[in-house]
């Protein structure tokens, strides 16, 4: 059995999503604690919120580029990422152990070196929930939780989006849990006939359709 392998069960996923409300739930109870300490030095709700929401933007930045650059762009993580295409309603993605430690070790150790814990934990606390958005969300299309929304809500309008990733070789619209930096730069896709809004994303594209048996011989247990 591999150590690492991208096929999880329903469970696991669902376990996974758990795991970081209750970090979340955890981390802000701790930075509301560590407010309260005598030897806190105030900081305004101004500075407070603004930090929260920039690292819900530094999250969308993170998810953007990964998926772009190098989901899509690097091995073997292209080939990897083929299966998601080639088995879009199967649960793939990273062991939550293995994503844990990325965000431990590329994204907190930086920033707490940089900005000390508190503020560290704060960007931390917005990524977290930035990136629990983008697992809810995702889940949610896949499994075709968004097709029982009525086709103006806001997660039916996700999946519509996503789905247009999914057609046309999978080259436009990276953006899973916001379209922003798609239009920021200019690899957004506009919706004109496309997929239905709160369908699941359709069978990948022949190019990446070939690489499924192998990817699957590779990271199956």
């Amino acid at each position: 059995m591999p150590l690492i392998t991208l096929r999880q069960s329903r469970r696991a996923c669902l376990a996974d999503l758990a795991f970081y409300a209750l970090a979340i739930a955890g981390l802000a109870a701790a930075l509301w604690l560590n407010a309260a300490a005598p030897s806190w030095q105030p900081q305004s709700a101004a500075r407070v919120l603004g930090l929260f929401m920039l690292g819900l933007l530094l999250w969308s930045l993170l998810e953007y580029l990964t998926h772009r650059f190098v989901l899509h762009g690097l091995q073997p993580f292209q080939r990897w990422h083929a299966l998601h295409h080639a088995l879009p309603q199967a649960h793939v993605g990273l062991p939550t152990w293995l994503s844990a430690s990325l965000f431990a070790t590329l994204v907190f150790a930086p920033l707490w070196l940089l900005l000390g814990a508190w503020l560290s934990g704060l960007l931390l606390l917005g990524v977290l929930s930035g990136y629990l958005m983008y697992s809810a969300i995702h889940h949610a299309v896949h499994q075709g939780l968004a097709a029982e929304r009525a086709p103006g809500d806001w997660l039916a309008r996700r999946a519509r989006w996503h789905a247009l990733h999914h057609q046309g070789g999978a080259s436009r619209c990276y953006g899973v849990s916001s379209s922003f930096w798609d239009r920021a730069l200019g690899s957004h896709l506009r919706a004109r006939g496309s997929a239905p809004a709160g369908s699941a994303p359709p069978k990948p594209a022949a190019p990446e359709a070939r690489h499924s048996a192998a990817v699957r011989q590779r990271t199956d247990p």
